[in-house]
């Protein structure tokens, strides 16, 4: 599995880049998660569903099921971001892991800081390579091929 911290530019430049990436991956056949972090105050569940009202009630945990898909939501006591190692202990495996707005420990970092629609990418902090933005099937390219070898 391929962790992907995707850093700096706005929320909006995040979101958009990871939209196009899963699109890119999956399109090669790549599983892939988003590992997305919301902010400290965000609420994740919605006001006057059950789930909602059954957490604000005191349960630790609320597991809403339907057909289609799962979400579990998780207190945190005391309010925490949690470890991104037990994020991705809580994900079934998958070929590549995209975490906007995590830069920290992982294997190849995006950082949208650059200059005219630039971004710098680096697999596990060696040497930096620049893309532009829009060029999201040089960026998979990128992310899939494995690290440069290190000098001794």
């Amino acid at each position: 599995m391929t962790l992907v911290g995707i850093c700096g530019g706005g929320l909006s430049e995040q979101a958009e880049l990871t939209r196009s990436l899963v699109a890119a991956l999956r399109a090669r056949d790549k599983s892939v998660s988003v590992i997305a972090y919301a902010g400290a105050s965000t609420e994740i569940d919605i006001p006057g569903k059950d789930s909602y009202e059954h957490r604000r009630a005191g349960a630790r945990e609320v597991l809403a099921v339907s057909r289609l898909r799962w979400a579990l939501v998780h207190e945190s006591d005391p309010p925490a971001r949690p470890e991104m190692a037990e994020l991705l202990a809580r994900l079934d495996p998958v070929d590549v892991v995209l975490a906007p707005g995590f830069e920290n420990a992982a294997d190849v970092s995006l950082d949208l800081n650059g200059e005219d629609g630039a971004m710098h990418a680096t697999h596990a902090g060696q040497a930096e390579t620049a893309f532009q933005l829009d060029r999201t099937e040089q960026i998979t390219d990128f992310i899939l091929s494995p690290p440069p070898e290190k000098n001794p």
